[in-house]
């Protein structure tokens, strides 16, 4: 891993999934929430793109509502976490989150990233924006899907692309497992994965997971979700993700963005 300011434990959630943010926000504090660590909420605007005036005129709205929106935020998650103000950080980001991930602010620290969608078996593989997201994060993600505030996770799929896991989703993963009873599904890519490698890894998730039902899946073939109607999923990626890990994401979650931003993509 690259060499991050570690001087707290940074926790970035994506404001732009509106729909899912009290998810997300009662996932990061009940299971990435430590005593040294700071929420940051960042919520993205652009100017539009037509018309010199009416950029003039929009673009400052544009921005107070982002501001605005975000301190609303804020005032939830410290009244109802009791937390200090000074344990929430605001972004309000002009221009788009793949840009952001590219800034010098976010690639020195180290960041677990986190947002919820609220739809279920959704295709991703078609919206070239979303692929973007999820490749430009290079960190420890958490995606919530179909989860609603305070539900319990009922499965869990985790994408490891190579031999190594990242150490920080172990202890939120550890946590997850012994307070329910939840199936976790690791993708482990086998051709690419020494058997040294690969035993390395069972036991580093296995000792993670030793509540849960644990299942290891070539990640190239089956490792796909199978979902009910009131399941609640999680998806873990490592900071390292492959074209392969990113499509299987992709896959799933393209028809709630078409949905929800009104895009026409694809078939849809």
């Amino acid at each position: 891993m690259e060499n991050r300011n570690k001087d707290h434990n940074r926790i970035l959630i994506l404001a732009d999934f509106s729909e899912g943010n009290q998810a997300a926000v009662d996932f990061a504090m009940n299971y990435l929430f430590t005593k040294d660590s700071k929420i940051y909420f960042i919520q993205t605007w652009q100017k539009p793109s037509y018309g010199a005036s009416m950029v003039r005129d929009l673009a400052p709205i544009l921005k107070d509502i982002s501001k605005r929106e975000l301190n609303a935020l804020k005032a939830d998650v410290v009244k109802n976490y009791h937390l200090d103000p000074t344990d929430v950080e605001l972004i309000s980001y002009e221009g788009e989150l793949t840009e952001y991930f590219n800034t010098d602010i976010y690639k020195q620290h180290s960041w677990q990233v986190v947002f919820a969608l609220n739809e279920l078996h959704n295709e991703l593989h078609f919206n070239p924006r979303f692929k973007n997201i999820i490749a430009s994060v290079n960190q420890p993600l958490y995606v919530l899907n179909n989860c609603k505030p305070w539900a319990n996770v009922k499965s869990i799929y985790i994408s490891n692309s190579n031999s190594k896991v990242s150490e920080s989703i172990l202890v939120p993963l550890q946590k997850i497992c012994t307070n329910q009873k939840c199936k976790v599904h690791i993708g482990l890519d086998i051709n690419d994965i020494s058997i040294h490698d690969k035993a390395k890894l069972v036991k580093l998730y296995s000792a993670s997971c030793h509540d849960a039902t644990l299942r290891f899946e070539n990640l190239t073939k089956n490792h796909k979700p199978d979902l009910t109607r009131n399941d609640c999923m999680l998806w873990i990626y490592n900071e390292k993700k492959t074209e392969i890990e990113e499509k299987n994401l992709i896959s799933y979650f393209d028809k709630w963005f078409v949905k929800s931003k009104g895009i026409t993509v694809g078939n849809f």
